[in-house]
């Protein structure tokens, strides 16, 4: 689990794929790896959700980290870990899917949006705290919080882009993920896939920054 977590914190970005259509998943995610991402997730409200995760898994294992997201539960953490999740992400705080992952030594990241929910996260085991949506936050939420919380790893989540994410990392967020802004669902139904490539490239970048917090 340790060596799964280095990972992710090394790369700073997650790409979370949510789409109507299971059929241009592997497509997206595909774009996505070969230019550069590292790490991408599966959301459960994605159609064949977890088909697509055991794919993904089996197509790029040794290359990208393949993740589960938006698992609310208990049984959602066990059913993703089963079909090959690396990683397990949540948009809120349940202790059920933490102890899961847990136990099934896969790192979980649950959501939360107080400094309360964070620590309460991190006593549970959390690895990483995903604070969501961070947009509605701001990146300076994560410089006052890293202040009397250096300790705890913070995945910034909801609203991010390739152009505001380096601000959220500078503040103090240890990574980002990344949903709407690489995998553009309208784009994406319409067969095109250039600003997939495009952003993937830019966020595959901040793995190089210079953080320096503010």
């Amino acid at each position: 689990m340790k060596e799964i977590v280095q990972q992710l914190l090394a790369g700073r970005v997650v790409g979370i794929l949510r789409l109507p259509r299971s059929d241009l998943a592997l497509q997206a995610l595909e774009v996505a790896i070969e230019h550069g991402l590292r790490a991408v997730e599966v959301t459960m409200t994605t159609p064949n959700a977890l088909e697509i995760l055991q794919a993904a898994r089996q197509r790029w294992d040794g290359k990208a980290l393949v993740g589960a997201g938006t698992v609310l539960n208990a049984q959602e953490a066990q059913a993703v870990i089963d079909a090959g999740a690396q990683f397990v992400v949540s948009p809120i705080l349940d202790a059920g899917m933490v102890e899961t992952a847990l136990r099934a030594n896969v790192p979980p990241i649950p959501g939360v949006f107080s400094p309360t929910e964070i620590v309460t996260a991190y006593r549970l085991g959390a690895p990483v705290v995903k604070v969501f949506p961070a947009v509605t936050l701001g990146a300076a939420f994560f410089k006052e919080v890293k202040a009397p919380l250096p300790q705890i790893p913070l995945m910034a989540v909801g609203g991010l882009n390739a152009h505001n994410a380096a601000e959220y990392l500078h503040a103090g967020a240890d990574m980002v993920g990344v949903g709407g802004a690489l995998f553009p669902k309208a784009a994406i139904l319409a067969g095109e896939f250039e600003g997939v490539a495009q952003t993937a490239e830019a966020l595959a970048a901040l793995s190089h920054l210079h953080i320096q917090h503010a």
